[in-house]
């Protein structure tokens, strides 16, 4: 068909994707039908669009491109680098997470005109949409299973990096991998507006920024924004989406989220502990499957503290030089909030664990000045489905 209904501005993005499709499906492909997903100016253009070929061929596939300062041979460019993790990403669970099926199914991409053609995941709701309804069992349901949902993704690549280098070399071989790591100086500088640190604290940082650097048998591919509107409820399992800043780092960036309310998600509330544990417990107990050394409590427990504080420095180094300024909004709770709310549940999982006592002790203190400061800031609020505890 010529003329397919919908979007004619987009004709090279849809003769793209029927190119991608006829070879990733051996057969020829044509889109009969497109539907525009987003709003202009959102960082990602998604484009819903329908064959009318019938047969094992699903009806509806997704066209992914990245907006912005894309340049595919621009490897300093933000926009760049988020595109090939999202490519790489997903075409890498493709290839070694079958039958957990991790990611949208990944049917291939256009370097040039940076997007990518994956598949039309069906599903019920958002992981956020879940979280911000009422019905406390369905929510439990699904933060287990997005416990689990990690724990299988960690599982299924250990020792997997070199596949994903492979990918990497082959589309962006331009860009260099670099490990994560906390910029110590910055983050004295941000603490040093509230309080004077002591060199128990930057010994305690310095332990963090060494796990993000070796982190040793843990290192396994990581979503590192497994926020809930980035997890899809598809019924029996769910599937992680937008794979922007996946790479392989240490599996418990991944596996705290819970704990530390969601840090990189504007949908951040606060969890009941013992579900909380719970999630943390499945997610143990799938990847101690290949990594046997996790069912050691010190190993474990080291492990959990280390991620909370890093997860607690990232909520620092990038919110409190604005928020001792101003307060701000950021979807379903503000900057300050959590803020308070990280370094409350750092504290409490620190004190618990006797673990980083440094770290625990300037952040007792920072709460204290700031809890003082802020005295109009309301508690950080649970999930609708948990707001009677």
């Amino acid at each position: 068909m010529n003329n397919p209904t919908g979007l004619q501005e987009f004709t090279p993005l849809r003769i793209a994707a029927e190119r991608i499709l006829s070879t990733a499906l051996s057969s020829q492909i044509q889109l009969d039908r497109l539907e525009r997903m987003t709003e202009p100016g959102r960082r990602n253009l998604l484009i819903r669009c329908w064959s009318e070929r019938t047969g094992d061929f699903p009806p509806s596939f997704i066209i992914k491109k990245v907006e912005g300062e894309y340049n595919p041979d621009r490897h300093d460019s933000a926009d760049t680098k988020r595109f090939f993790n999202d490519w790489i990403g997903t075409q890498f669970l493709n290839t070694v997470s079958l039958p957990s099926q991790h990611s949208p199914l990944f049917y291939g991409g256009d370097r040039i005109l940076g997007l990518i053609v994956i598949e039309d995941v069906e599903h019920h709701d958002s992981l956020a949409e879940l979280l911000l309804g009422n019905d406390r069992s369905l929510v439990e349901r699904a933060l287990l299973q997005y416990a689990t949902c990690l724990g299988q993704l960690h599982r299924d690549t250990v020792s997997k990096i070199g596949e994903f280098e492979r990918l990497y070399r082959i589309f962006a071989p331009g860009i260099e991998f670099t490990r994560a790591s906390l910029n110590i100086q910055q983050l004295q500088a941000r603490l040093n507006l509230v309080i004077e640190l002591d060199c128990h604290c930057l010994q305690d940082i310095e332990t963090i920024n060494q796990m993000l650097l070796n982190p040793g048998e843990f290192l396994t591919y990581v979503h590192t924004d497994a926020c809930p509107d980035n997890v899809l409820d598809a019924g029996n399992k769910l599937r992680l989406i937008d794979f922007e800043t996946g790479r392989f780092e240490h599996a418990f960036i991944d596996a705290t989220c819970g704990r530390m309310m969601f840090p990189s998600c504007w949908c951040s509330q606060a969890l009941p502990l013992d579900l909380v544990q719970k999630m943390e417990q499945s997610h143990r107990s799938i990847l101690s499957e290949v990594c046997p050394s996790l069912e050691d409590d010190c190993i474990f427990e080291t492990a959990l503290v280390n991620a909370c504080g890093m997860w607690l420095l990232y909520t620092v180094l990038r919110h409190l030089e604005t928020a001792l300024v101003k307060e701000q909004d950021f979807g379903v709770s503000t900057i300050r909030q959590r803020i308070l709310a990280r370094l409350d549940a750092f504290i409490h999982i620190s004190t618990q664990l006797n673990r980083l006592e440094g770290l625990r002790s300037t952040s007792s203190r920072l709460l204290e000045i700031l809890n003082k400061r802020w005295s109009d800031v309301p508690k950080l609020s649970s999930y609708p489905a948990f707001a009677e505890e």
